[in-house]
């Protein structure tokens, strides 16, 4: 590899990390799975989630229209970190949010 080719695999990749971040996750909503139920949370409303799955106790936050894990059992944390993309999971306790534009049962508006 040449220099010019690591300088253009640094630019792209950049690129792609700031494609996230200009362009988040959209939902209004924001869907929980875990220990085999369906939570569903606005996220116009700021609070605090615990779920359960087969480790122990998620926490889950929504803060200005965000949502994220800010506590989990699992032994790496990984799922602490993750911020990009509609879903986010903590896979070792079986929890999955995903985000969603909430339905009113319309599919089209016709004038």
């Amino acid at each position: 590899m040449k220099v010019a080719d690591i300088i253009i695999a640094i630019l792209f990749t950049a690129l792609i990390l700031l494609s996230f971040k200009a362009f988040p996750a959209k939902g209004d909503e924001i869907i929980i799975n875990a220990d085999g139920r369906e939570y569903r949370y606005p996220l116009s409303d700021d609070r605090i989630i615990r779920v359960e799955g087969p480790l122990g106790e998620t926490t889950i936050e929504i803060k200005d229209m965000k949502a994220r894990i800010t506590d989990s059992p699992c032994p790496n944390k990984t799922c602490l970190y993750t911020r990009m993309g509609n879903t986010i999971c903590c896979l070792p306790n079986r929890v999955l949010l995903t985000f969603s534009e909430s339905s009113d049962g319309v599919d089209t508006y016709a004038y």
